[in-house]
């Protein structure tokens, strides 16, 4: 029985390392929480579970998408686009509804950003896919100039 216990214990400290190493690439790989409240068509304030019996709200944008704007708006279209998103996210998204936040990181603004998930009875969906799929956001990274929304407007389809 000692002969069978020296090569476990001897590979043990070596499991445990390979596990450090896979956190080390992004320790901010995926948190749960709740929705508090809707900001627009790609923020809400998030209450996250940091670790048991300890909680945070905090703003949280949608990874790599842009929805129209509800305020410093280039149109009327623009905002009403924007109020679009906004509604499909309050009635998806609405207060309490679970949340799995998943990729985080801090865009050049300082702001978190993540891919926001909800459970919908058999599969996590992203927020970004429901918002792009629905043609109320388009898909947007942090280096991009803006988009520019009126214009994108006088072709939109609204039903």
């Amino acid at each position: 029985m000692k002969f069978l216990l020296i090569p476990l214990f001897c590979t043990f400290p070596f499991v445990l390392l390979a596990q450090d190493e896979r956190s080390i690439e992004n320790p901010y790989a995926l948190y749960f929480g709740k929705v508090i409240r809707v900001i627009d068509g790609d923020t809400i304030i998030a209450e996250v579970d940091l670790w048991p019996g300890l909680t945070q709200e905090i703003a949280v944008r949608a990874k790599g998408i842009d929805a129209p704007e509800l305020r410093r708006v280039g149109c009327e279209e623009e905002r009403q686009w924007g109020e679009d998103a906004k509604d499909l996210v309050e009635k998806s998204y609405g207060p309490g509804t679970p949340i799995r936040l998943e990729d985080i990181s801090i865009d050049s603004f300082g702001r978190a950003i993540a891919d926001i998930r909800r459970w919908r009875s058999d599969r996590w969906l992203y927020l970004s896919n429901e918002l792009v799929d629905q043609q109320l956001a388009v898909e947007w990274e942090d280096d991009q100039d803006d988009v520019p929304w009126c214009l994108l407007a006088q072709t939109r389809e609204v039903e």
